[in-house]
């Protein structure tokens, strides 16, 4: 089963490099109408502090595709980050538009080395931290077709590979957290997941929408039969509505949950948390994990001065499982600034934002909107 895993692996791993670079070249073809977006190569720093990674610093990179619409931009974004603690992640996302924006493609590539904390499963805090280090290899298809005006049907066909080393621990210290939480996770595991996905999309852009919703849903299914170390579904649900008022006035708001369930368990770095730089800015990731996660978050932006835009959030969300806890939801806030960096309406984002619990600060610089 190893090997076959590696294999089809290996494949997806070479059909995201083909795939990509054929779907560039299509999308890059000259357009007969008027183009409203011009081809931009962005390459900007990225800086962000929690406590689980100290400072970290890097690049945030992309090429955005000239387009005619606005709301339909090939790109092709991702980021290199390196922290003060010797954690290395690289991505690589294409999003690529052909065949009149009928076809759509979303696609990522992740390869980390990244030590990190592991705070036991809970929607608590608990009085662990114990530190990993996570080796890990992800790749994501979700090829689409739009069968209606805004709606997509498509397919989802995952791979992740993920080796963990325990750092500064005994193995007695190890077991007894294993018996605490569970083994899942701690062991090399290699999953393939595939799945379906449903998306409506009436966005006036991707990168910065001022009116319009987006909704996309999505299931997939692992299975020890085709390969992977754990039979899993995981089902995923991420509604957004952006409400323009007035002179760039922008309300946004988003509805996410994700769920993962298993017969056999589930690796704890499968299992839905909060927290980074998108879902609940403030709440440290990883501190709280389990089963099913939900989050309510909303965004005012508006504009400051000549191209500098402002923005200010604020988020509820928690996570629970089987174990019985009840509900402790964690609310969070904060706020920042925007800046334009191209006419595909990519923004620098700088924000700060903690919880409502004597946390700490957590700062994010990036090149993409929270949602």
């Amino acid at each position: 089963m190893t090997v076959f895993l590696f294999s089809a692996m290996r494949k997806l791993l070479f059909a995201f490099f083909l795939l990509w670079h054929t779907l560039l070249a299509i999308a890059s073809e000259p357009a007969d109408t008027l183009v409203q977006s011009r081809r931009s190569i962005l390459v900007v720093p990225s800086l962000a502090h929690q406590p689980e990674t100290s400072w970290a610093g890097g690049i945030a990179y992309g090429v955005y595709l000239k387009s005619n619409d606005l709301s339909r931009i090939s790109s092709i974004t991702g980021g290199v980050t390196y922290t003060l603690r010797n954690q290395f992640a690289f991505s690589l996302t294409p999003r690529i538009f052909w065949g009149q924006s009928r076809w759509y493609i979303y696609s990522n590539l992740s390869l980390k080395n990244y030590p990190d904390f592991y705070y036991g499963i809970s929607n608590r805090p608990t009085s662990v931290r114990q530190a990993f280090r996570s080796r890990n290899l992800s790749v994501l298809l979700q090829p689409q077709i739009q069968v209606a005006p805004h709606l997509l049907l498509g397919v989802s066909v995952a791979g992740r590979y993920e080796r963990v080393d325990p750092m500064g621990t005994t193995d007695t210290e190890i077991a007894t957290l294993q018996s605490r939480f569970g083994t899942e996770g701690w062991s090399p595991y290699a999953q393939l997941s595939l799945g379906g996905l449903l998306a409506y999309d009436s966005r006036d852009n991707q990168f910065y929408p001022v009116r319009g919703g987006f909704l996309k849903a999505v299931a997939s299914v692992a299975s020890k039969h085709c390969g992977s170390t754990y039979s899993l579904l995981d089902v995923s649900v991420d509604g957004r509505k952006y409400i323009s008022l007035f002179s760039d006035h922008v309300v946004a708001m988003q509805a996410w949950t994700n769920a993962v369930w298993g017969n056999s368990g589930v690796p704890f770095q499968l299992l839905p948390t909060l927290g980074g730089l998108d879902v609940m800015r403030g709440v440290q990731r990883g501190m709280y994990r389990g089963t099913v996660a939900a989050a309510l978050q909303t965004e005012y932006r508006m504009p400051v001065y000549a191209k500098l835009k402002a923005a200010m959030f604020a988020s509820v969300g928690d996570v629970w499982n089987k174990s019985g806890a009840g509900l402790q939801p964690k609310f969070c806030w904060g706020a920042g600034l925007r800046y334009p960096l191209n006419d595909a309406r990519v923004h620098l984002r700088m924000d700060v934002a903690r919880d409502t619990y004597g946390g700490h600060w957590q700062y994010y610089i990036t090149a993409s909107e929270a949602f």
